[in-house]
């Protein structure tokens, strides 16, 4: 068997083997790896390497976590990462520039990515990245066109954010749609959609960047992201509660979480909703490893949080499970992303 180089720079540790001195790093927490980037180049080499989040992965000690945006006053400044298994949070430092209500945020290439609506009339939608590996906010390059309530959605695995559709200066749809790319912070404009919506929302699984509008509208736009071309489909989901699990569409709708097979355009539904009127009061979803992770308004009863698991993964039905609200969390959340150490 061919020896592993594990870093180019050196000796990880003076006095042990290096596949000692690999273990040792492969187990501290996800939270400490930017520390240790700075300790040597050896063991900035090594953590830089794909194969030790894959190893971390393959001895299940790799760690999830769901960045949470707050809505503070009607504006968003704060981020809150939340261990679910220690039900603890971490606050990142302040995001310099102040986020309104309609914001997006992503975790790609091991950088948070948060997208801004618009500040104000003249400013076009601004991206800001929070990277985990030295513990930093920096501004990325400004959309190419002006627009505001846009759909968007992560290719996670290409480390590209596809953004489409939302209104114009004059309140007006918009079809022109962009996809960023967050190594290279660097803006390209795909080809328009082919029809206008409103109230945009957007998912990306299987290689496609799904844009949709009000439930009502007839139709929704697909983006085949390897031929670079939209098509039309009919609009049969009826939900604007849409991810990626498994590497697949599903939704959240009235009828239950809802699974699109695309290359059939046939739709299955997983499982029920806990109650009848429960998707109407989600606020968001994201993916956490094989659950989902949700938040939901309740006039009454308030902010509460969920978790599912799908039948895939319990080997019965769908399972709900209510959880406490995150400690300290104090304000409310308005969107989410899963941190990764993959």
């Amino acid at each position: 068997m061919a020896k592993v180089k594990y870093s180019t720079m050196g000796s990880l540790f003076p006095c042990l083997p290096d596949e000692i001195g690999f273990e040792c790093l492969l187990r501290v927490e996800l939270n400490s790896h930017h520390n240790l980037r700075c300790v040597s180049k050896s063991w900035n080499a090594a953590l830089k390497t794909p194969r030790f989040y894959q190893e971390r992965k393959r001895l299940k000690i790799s760690e999830q976590r769901i960045c949470l945006l707050q809505d503070t006053y009607s504006i968003c400044n704060r981020v809150l990462v939340y261990d679910l298994q220690k039900d603890s949070c971490k606050s990142l430092p302040p995001i310099p520039l102040k986020f309104y209500r309609f914001s997006h945020c992503y975790f790609v290439k091991q950088k948070l990515v948060l997208i801004t609506d618009m500040v104000d009339y003249y400013t076009r939608a601004c991206i800001w990245l929070y990277d985990f590996t030295c513990s930093k906010w920096r501004q990325g390059a400004k959309m190419p066109r002006w627009r505001s309530r846009f759909a968007s959605a992560a290719d996670e695995h290409r480390g590209l954010i596809y953004v489409a559709g939302g209104y114009g200066r004059l309140r007006n749809p918009v079809r022109s749609a962009s996809v960023y790319n967050v190594e290279e912070d660097k803006w390209d404009l795909l080809s328009d959609m082919n029809t206008y919506m409103e109230d945009f929302t957007g998912a990306f699984a299987g290689g496609k960047f799904y844009v949709m509008g009000k439930p009502t509208w007839p139709t929704f736009e697909v983006f085949d992201s390897y031929t670079r071309s939209w098509k039309t489909l009919e609009n049969r989901l009826n939900s604007m509660h849409f991810l990626s699990v498994f590497g697949r569409l599903h939704c959240l709708s009235a009828g239950g979480l809802i699974e699109y097979d695309y290359s059939r355009d046939k739709l299955h539904i997983v499982g029920p909703l806990p109650t009848e009127d429960f998707e109407r009061l989600i606020e968001f979803a994201t993916v956490v490893g094989h659950k989902i992770f949700l938040s939901k308004w309740d006039p009454i009863e308030g902010e509460g949080f969920y978790m599912l698991t799908p039948p895939s993964e319990t080997g019965g039905a769908i399972k709900w499970i209510a959880i406490g609200r995150p400690s300290g969390l104090q304000d409310f959340v308005i969107c989410a992303a899963t941190q990764v150490d993959l």
